[in-house]
């Protein structure tokens, strides 16, 4: 019996922890979408709040790395169509110093393109002293409702809130 009293404790303080961090998140979107204008200026209400996640360091560094390569990939596609120009450049050469000049050329292409390849992004200096699961990002979904001009909108949005809920860094449409 003492048990199930304890469990119904850490329930009721766990679900108490949730609304508090709803509200905050409540607030805080409110706040970034109506800029220091007042919630009852424009009928502004909140229809559903969900966490829906977090983004942590190592999600982070994975969508640079592959924001990188994809950057990346587009050079080397190039830089080998540049090598292509030149190999049938120097297959038609008769002079010896085009043969030499064009050699050189898929040579320094050649570099070029296994230095992007395993090229890896410069700007994760920020992230060395971090652990990978430390959260950076809260994904919050909110769907809310706005009346503008006699009408009345819903939308759903995802905003992305510091791990305490106390900044917006941004917002995106819901898929």
């Amino acid at each position: 019996m003492k048990n199930v009293v304890y469990v119904l404790v850490a329930l009721l303080m766990v679900s108490c922890g949730s609304n508090s961090s709803g509200k905050k998140y409540g607030q805080t979107i409110t706040d970034y979408l109506l800029k220091g204008k007042s919630a009852t200026d424009f009928n502004f209400k909140i229809e559903e709040l969900a966490e829906h996640g977090t983004i942590t360091v190592a999600d982070s560094i994975a969508y640079i790395t592959e924001e990188y390569r994809k950057d990346n990939d587009l050079f080397v596609k190039r830089l080998e169509l540049a090598k292509d120009m030149s190999k049938e450049l120097l297959s038609k050469a008769k002079k010896q110093a085009d043969i030499d000049e064009y050699t050189a050329n898929i040579a320094r292409m050649d570099t070029r393109i296994d230095s992007l390849k395993n090229a890896s992004p410069d700007n994760l200096n920020g992230y060395d002293k971090r652990s990978a699961n430390d959260v950076l990002a809260v994904l919050v979904r909110c769907k809310y409702s706005v009346e503008a001009k006699g009408r009345s909108v819903a939308e759903t949005f995802d905003f992305y809130l510091s791990p305490d809920g106390s900044k917006c860094y941004a917002k995106t449409k819901a898929k």
